[in-house]
């Protein structure tokens, strides 16, 4: 049902969709201003978390808002990171490396300076706790996202880039008409696996100690936290409740209208066989209230005019310049070195054999953990992501699986197999697996329909298909997939090999049960030196074995 009313002469019409529109609008102002209220209270250290099953309303509001706040923040750094480490070659040797690093430090590793800086900051209020909370978070959302919109761009075919020169685009447009519409698909189901790696480790974001003083803040993580504390098995069947509820809410009303509106960025030479749908994204298109804005604020026609390409040819590195890189790098390492050496003199050889030792047991699971995701990920995924009917009907529960923030049922888990030496394997595998499976999916959308249909046409069988199209042109993403899985299995550690339960203490022999001892002691030399082995062994393994197949799958498979 329409209406119509006059304004300056002009016609605007209302219907059921600008209802709908308005009402979320002001749904989503009164959730802001409750938000504005809960930080600006008193600073509270460890907050009273009622275990009331309608207090979970609040609570899954709360740990939704810390999810979708961090989202922004990671998407900020994604664009920003990505685009710099994939257009400057002196970056990207900077970059990279430290994407390797920041992706595999545990949340618990960035936990004692975001603590004690936003008390620092704000040393009378809430703010500081949910600013620490929000980007513990967001450390278990950005890496995954950053890594996969670096990966698109350096994928990019060269007729496009050779294409928006021609028609004389500058950097900024060339960035959102032709980089960031490539990318989208990629991301965007990366996007749904790094939200889900920021459920992961709720429990730890909402809820943790750090020498000897607990913290807690509401919502459905510190609401687990406490029914398990409490041994309250009702408690944490209702926080599992919300949590499926909120995740399929956030799936319907904000990832499936995004990858139905994503699809229209695949690089695509004929009409796609089926089209992504969401009603959320019908209301949203035929709402006249957001049709007015998009008027008001869209930005003027490109001219099309025609610029003689440059011919860029590719730039000889010069020796001053990589004098110059180079001592500027050793420098800083060098500072970085002495300043940390001094900082951990206080470890004695025993602490350091532990360390060493238990760094050779996590990294023998992580890399079992990601091998095993693989061998059902890579066949499901391109099932899923080429057949756009079966990604719709499978979406909703890969979302609810791959956002489920396992930790919730280790518990569980751990009274069936107590020993975490060898169950630690299978509880990395919770987690580790998502990243390859949405990475693989993305890739097998990613593949335009004139391909297959060329494989018809050629009357290859279904195996050489498989062999010959769909897994060369997935491979880039399962890499990059491999790669972040397993950052997040070294980054899962931490709960994979410690925990309580029954109020006991069950660990493994590895680097993520001491880093979990170093936080709790307090013991911030240990806790530097096991978080700074962990780091090397990624880096050390990403730069020696990961890159380099990286590059040559990009290389030989990418879509140029």
């Amino acid at each position: 049902m329409n209406r119509t009313v006059e304004m300056k002469g002009k016609p605007i019409s209302f219907s059921i969709y600008d209802l709908a529109v308005l009402s979320f609008l002001i749904l989503l102002a009164y959730g802001v201003s409750l938000l504005a209220k809960n930080w600006t209270g008193p600073l509270v250290y460890k907050a009273n978390i009622s275990l009331a099953p309608t207090a979970l309303i609040g609570y899954t509001f709360l740990s939704m808002s810390r999810g979708f706040i961090a989202y922004g923040l990671s998407l900020l750094f994604t664009f920003a990171y990505g685009y710099v480490a994939a257009h400057n070659r002196y970056a990207e040797r900077v970059l990279i490396p430290l994407l390797d690093v920041f992706q595999s430090i545990p949340v618990l590793g960035f936990l004692p300076g975001l603590i004690i800086g936003m008390i620092v900051i704000f040393p009378h209020s809430v703010m500081g706790l949910e600013l620490a909370s929000i980007l513990m978070i967001f450390t278990g959302q950005v890496w995954n996202m950053t890594f996969s919109f670096y990966q698109s761009l350096k994928s990019i075919p060269q007729e496009l880039m050779e294409a928006s020169k021609i028609y004389g685009l500058s950097k900024w447009k060339i960035f959102w008409n032709v980089e960031v519409p490539f990318a989208m698909p990629g991301l965007v189901w990366n996007s749904m696996m790094s939200m889900a790696g920021g459920w992961f480790f709720l429990s730890v974001c909402e809820a943790f100690t750090l020498g000897g003083q607990d913290y807690r803040i509401a919502g459905i993580g510190s609401y687990m936290a406490t029914a398990v504390e409490n041994g309250y098995v009702a408690g944490e069947l209702y926080a599992i409740l919300a949590m499926i509820l909120m995740i399929l809410a956030i799936d319907v009303f904000f990832w499936r209208p995004i990858v139905a509106w994503a699809d229209k960025f695949k690089l695509e030479e004929t009409n796609p066989e089926n089209e992504q749908t969401s009603f959320v994204l019908d209301v949203l298109r035929n709402s006249h209230v957001l049709k007015f804005f998009r008027t008001l604020f869209s930005s003027k026609r490109i001219s099309k005019r025609y610029v003689r390409p440059k011919s860029f040819k590719n730039e000889q590195q010069s020796t001053a310049e990589n004098v110059l890189f180079y001592s500027l790098i050793g420098t800083i390492s060098a500072i970085i070195l002495w300043k940390f050496f001094s900082f951990i003199g206080d470890v004695n050889s025993g602490e350091l054999k532990t360390i060493l030792f238990g760094d050779v047991f996590t990294a023998l699971r992580v890399y079992a953990s990601v091998v095993l995701s693989v061998v059902w990920t890579l066949p499901v995924g391109i099932l899923i992501g080429k057949n756009i009917s079966l990604s719709k009907k499978v979406q909703p529960v890969v979302q609810v699986l791959a956002s489920f923030p396992a930790p919730m049922i280790y518990p569980w888990f751990v009274a069936i197999f107590p020993n975490l030496n060898y169950s630690s394997v299978l509880l990395m595998l919770l987690g580790t697996q998502w990243y390859i499976l949405f990475n693989v999916i993305a890739g097998a959308a990613s593949i335009p329909n004139h391909l297959k249909e060329a494989a018809l046409i050629l009357k290859l069988g279904r195996l050489k298909t498989w062999k010959t199209l769909y897994i060369p042109i997935v491979l880039p993403y399962l890499i990059t997939g491999m790669i972040t899985a397993a950052g997040g299995a070294w980054n899962a550690s931490i709960v994979t090999e410690y925990m309580n339960f029954n109020h006991r203490t069950i660990e493994a022999t590895g680097i993520g049960a001491l880093i979990n001892e170093g936080t709790i002691s307090g013991n911030m030399s240990f806790l530097a030196l096991s978080i700074v082995t962990m780091l090397l062994t990624v880096v050390v393994i990403n730069r020696l074995v990961w890159r380099p197949i990286q590059r040559r799958v990009m290389e030989k498979f990418s879509l140029n």
